[in-house]
Formats: C-alpha cells, sequence, structure tokens
C-alpha cells in the first residue's frame, strides 16, 4: 500500500483520484475553448473556464494535483483572453469592469502557470 502519512492525500490511492480529478477539469477547459457555442463569456466562459483554471491551482495548491503542462496554461491563456477582448465590450460592462475582470483573469492564469512551471521544471514555452 503506497501510504506514506495519516493525511488526505498522503496515499496514492487518493492522488491517483485527485489526478483523475484534474484531468476530466483540464479535458472541460479544452471542450469549452473548442466549442464556439460553449466558449462565449455570457456562456461557460466566465462560468466554467475561468472558474476551472482557479479549482485546478486549488487541487494542486492544496491537494497534490499535478497541475496541466505549462504550454497548456499558456495556450488556455491566450485562447480565454482572445475571447474576451472580443466579446466584452458587446456586454456594455460598467466603467471600470471590464480592465478589473480581465487582470482577475490574467491573474488566475499566471498563478496556474507559475505552479505549472514550478512542478514540471520547465518554461511555458516547451
Amino acid at each position: 500500500m503506497g501510504t506514506w502519512g495519516v493525511g488526505n492525500f498522503e496515499n496514492d490511492s487518493a492522488l491517483d483520484y485527485v489526478d483523475e480529478l484534474a484531468h476530466t477539469l483540464a479535458v472541460k477547459i479544452d471542450e469549452c475553448l473548442a466549442d464556439e457555442e460553449c466558449s462565449p463569456i455570457d456562456e461557460m466562459g466566465e462560468a466554467v473556464i475561468v472558474p476551472t483554471v482557479a479549482i485546478l491551482s486549488t487541487l494542486h495548491e492544496h491537494c497534490h494535483a499535478p497541475p496541466p503542462k505549462p504550454a497548456i496554461v499558456s495556450a488556455w491563456k491566450v485562447g480565454y483572453l482572445a475571447i474576451y477582448d472580443e466579446q466584452i465590450d458587446d456586454l456594455e460592462p460598467k466603467a471600470g469592469y471590464k480592465e478589473e475582470r480581465r487582470q482577475v483573469i490574467v491573474d488566475t492564469f499566471d498563478k496556474l502557470l507559475q505552479q505549472a512551471t514550478t512542478f514540471w521544471g520547465e518554461s511555458e514555452d516547451e
């Protein structure tokens, strides 16, 4: 049995489960970004994509889930920011919201990107 401590995530089976959850979440992001019906910011973009990035970061930070590779996170970031920049004005946000929300999105992706870079030991370009 691969148990090395008393913590909830200090055994192989628990880490396998967390890894499975993280993989499922990463697939959901890929699917949403690939689907033009799913990716608009007033659909799954703000409801699923960005929150899922935050959840992946939390799973890594608190449950030892391996983050996606840096290149994947970087591609998600570029893809979603392109969608956001293209669509946000159509929603007629209040003054300042557009810029503040965009910074939160950037920070969310950047946190996961930093975790991924540290974990995998590679740059986002690899």
